[in-house]
């Protein structure tokens, strides 16, 4: 937790408005020649902060994150950076990976790497199969959390694997509290629904529409709209969220895409993530380091920035495989 499609012609036309921002923007080079950065300096914060250019260390110095570290590599390549301004990051996630112990890791490799350009290594062949291993024929994810549910979906998504996405897509769907909000596991009574996880979960069951049938796909939006309307009933005065008498820097990020992705005008989100950025090096505070940037909370809030969401990512992997058949 925190404290711890539409269709493909919306992200060409995302594409090309953003495009014709970031154009008038001055002092600010962009990583390649796909421009969609609003916050170059955040970015260029998050890729400051691995270690030896390799991984993210943001919970214990000289410890890596797998998670943090691919969230990072995908986020910034859908920002515009290239699959050679990342190869030193790319190349230490594929040969760790060994740290990816468990179904949502793998997911997350496995979506990374189709976001990234490196879908094709046979590390991520690997990995999704023996993520598959992990789904029951019912679509239940042995073992996991709502997160990992959602990570997984995309990942299956990602690697045209439709009928078993569908499948892990409704059994996310019936993980839901009766409210639409959704915990980090289902029925847990010692904790309380998140905007963090009821935002990935709509993201991820979004990006499935279409998948299959029209009556799936209308228990699918009709779970998405309870999912949104539960992030718009908790929003604290319109433009963020709050989790343990502290402001919820995760839970607003992936919020503000799952309301944009949903169609909702969240432009009140992005400009109070944008009101955190700590102007002296890029990157965002956290309620938990003393003013200080931190890269966990500044890794979240990279899409949200530029108004990309994980629906766009889904588009632009879909648009790419187009492209190339």
């Amino acid at each position: 937790m925190s404290i711890k499609t539409k269709e493909v012609r919306r992200f060409a036309l995302f594409i090309s408005a953003i495009t014709a921002i970031s154009m008038v923007l001055t002092g600010c080079s962009a990583p390649s020649d796909q421009v969609l950065n609003q916050q170059p300096k955040t970015s260029q914060f998050v890729m400051d902060s691995f270690q030896d250019g390799q991984f993210l260390d943001p919970f214990e110095e000289g410890k890596p994150d797998m998670g943090s570290t691919l969230e990072a590599i995908a986020n910034l390549s859908l920002l515009g950076y290239s699959t050679s301004d990342l190869q030193k990051q790319i190349d230490w996630v594929k040969v760790n990976t060994t740290l990816l112990s468990s179904a949502g890791l793998k997911a997350n490799y496995v979506y990374t790497a189709y976001v990234s350009g490196f879908a094709n290594d046979a590390s991520v062949v690997a990995q999704l199969q023996i993520m598959k291993d992990y789904i029951a024929e019912d679509g239940t994810v042995k073992d996991t959390n709502n997160f990992a549910y959602s990570y997984v979906l995309l990942a299956l998504i990602a690697g045209e694997q439709n009928e078993l996405a569908n499948k892990v897509a409704l059994k996310l769907i019936s993980n839901a509290e009766v409210n639409g909000g959704y915990k980090y596991t289902k029925g847990d009574t010692e904790s309380f629904e998140s905007a963090d996880v009821t935002a990935f979960a709509l993201m991820s069951i979004q990006a499935s529409l279409g998948l299959s049938s029209a009556e799936d796909d209308a228990a699918k939006q009709f779970s998405i709209d309870k999912s949104k309307e539960w992030l718009l009933n908790n929003l604290v005065t319109g433009d963020h969220f709050e989790a343990y008498e502290n402001v919820d820097l995760g839970g607003t990020s992936y919020a503000t895409m799952a309301l944009i992705a949903s169609g909702q005008d969240a432009t009140k989100l992005v400009a109070w993530l944008a009101a955190r950025i700590n102007k002296e090096d890029g990157g965002i505070p956290s309620p938990f380091s003393a003013n200080a940037s931190d890269v966990f909370t500044t890794v979240q809030a990279l899409l949200p920035l530029s108004s990309v969401t994980l629906v766009d990512a889904m588009n632009k992997i879909n648009s790419e495989r187009v492209d190339a058949n």
